[in-house]
């Protein structure tokens, strides 16, 4: 247990290697540094897996507990999405003073346990209340894991890391979606949510055991509450405007990728194995390929005009408006999933975004920075977003019957208009905003 007790401003050492601040300075990456980026890549796969258990499993819940569309849109979204807003920020500020990796450890444990907890619910209260834990842990781990990866890799190098850790996302949505499905379909939703629950729990121990903190930059860190940290960072509008872009535009996406299951039940009569496989397999690789893309992009361009790291995005969400009607209104499953392939990718593209932020934010305050575009993008795309597609579907009921959910999923891709002007905003303050 050695790892409890560092010195975070000295060269960890270990099998993170020697991540020292003159290697940060150049583009040198020691090997510990790409260790620590599989491990917590691996900890990001199984938070997205707990995360979309859920979503393949909607129907079959909504079955054996009797609940409304609302209800599960509750369930799916703001049970988890409020509490992982919430408490984003004041774990993210604690990760920002403390040990991330005992922090993510931590979290990493609570929310598997929840996860499998939630198959064990015998109705509605009990089984919001484990996701709202679940929602609890998993706040814990991407603004410390974003810090740390910015702390491990130098700048040059720090969109690809980023990306590298984000196909975590896709990868667990694929193995998510497919297992879970398979799961779901043969041994109920119940022994689904506690086996991949549980899967989970040993990577705590590898965490904790095997990582150490990297050397954090070496800069004035002036003394300051969390309100204070807010405060700074709320004010500083390339910052704010990319964090509601990055938000809005998954109001879409994510509130679709929630729905999307139930919407290819009711639409297309597919049953849960076939919707994991393949909406898991094509949105999930193909996400998971623009991630890698929108890294690579990021990497060769910046490096010719820093303005590239905003310029990026925003033209993947541009392209993803068009798209996105075509995909909710298709009369073609064939049509839906290749429209939602190349949507997946380009959102993956737009997913530098993420280490976009860190360029407008000094290195003390990077953490609690995610969380706010994490807290942004939890209460809005994760959160009110797959309420209010619910809410919509069983009020058109009356008036298209079984395809409601199909035009309720319309009434989100508003978002990605709405995106581009935050985007376009964010563009005019960078270089003045621009931290490194």
């Amino acid at each position: 247990m050695t790892a409890l007790l560092i010195d975070e401003n000295a060269p960890p050492p270990g099998a993170s290697g020697d991540v020292t601040l003159d290697s940060l300075a150049t583009n040198k990456v020691p090997l510990g540094s790409w260790y620590a980026l599989a491990v917590l890549t691996a900890i990001h796969i199984f938070s997205q897996m707990d995360r979309v258990a859920l979503t393949i499993l909607l129907e079959l819940i909504k079955t054996d507990l009797h609940l409304s569309d609302a209800q599960l849109g509750l369930l799916s979204g703001l049970a988890f999405a409020l509490f992982y807003a919430l408490l984003g920020v004041p774990l993210a500020w604690l990760a920002d003073r403390t040990s991330r990796l005992r922090l993510i450890s931590v979290c990493l444990v609570l929310w598997s346990a929840m996860t499998a907890l939630g198959g064990m619910a015998r109705n509605y209260p009990l089984f919001f209340l484990s996701r709202v834990g679940v929602g609890v842990g998993e706040a814990g781990c991407l603004p410390p894991s974003y810090s740390l990866l910015s702390d491990y890799f130098p700048r040059i190098k720090r969109a690809l890391a980023i990306s590298l850790f984000n196909t975590g996302a896709a990868i667990g949505m694929i193995g998510g979606m497919t297992l879970t499905g398979y799961l779901g379909e043969h041994y109920g939703w119940r022994a689904a949510l506690q086996i991949i629950g549980l899967a989970g729990l040993p990577l705590a121990l590898v965490t904790i055991l095997t990582l150490r903190e990297p050397a954090r930059p070496k800069a004035e860190r002036p003394v300051e509450t969390m309100l204070q940290s807010l405060w700074v960072l709320l004010r500083r509008k390339t910052f704010m405007h990319l964090s509601l872009a990055y938000a809005l535009s998954h109001v879409a996406t994510q509130g679709y990728s929630q729905w999307a299951p139930s919407f290819l039940m009711r639409s297309f009569a597919m049953k849960p194995t076939q919707i994991g496989a393949w909406l898991g397999t094509i949105g999930a690789s193909c996400g998971m390929l623009g991630v890698l893309a929108g890294g690579f992009l990021a990497s060769w361009l910046v490096r010719r005009d820093q303005r590239w790291d905003i310029w990026i995005p925003a033209v993947s969400v541009a392209c993803c408006t068009p798209l996105f009607f075509v995909m909710v209104l298709s009369p073609y499953v064939w049509l839906n999933f290749l429209a939602n392939g190349i949507i997946a990718f380009l959102t993956g593209v737009a997913g530098i975004a993420t280490a976009t932020v860190q360029s407008y934010t000094e290195p003390y305050r990077r953490a609690t920075a995610v969380a706010i575009m994490m807290f942004l993008l939890s209460l809005l795309s994760s959160g009110i977003g797959p309420f209010l597609i619910g809410l919509t579907s069983d009020m058109l009921v009356p008036l298209v019957g079984g395809e409601s959910l199909r035009y309720a999923l319309l009434v989100a891709s508003a978002m990605l208009l709405w995106s581009l002007l935050h985007y376009s905003q964010a563009m005019r303050s960078a270089e003045h905003d621009r931290m490194i």
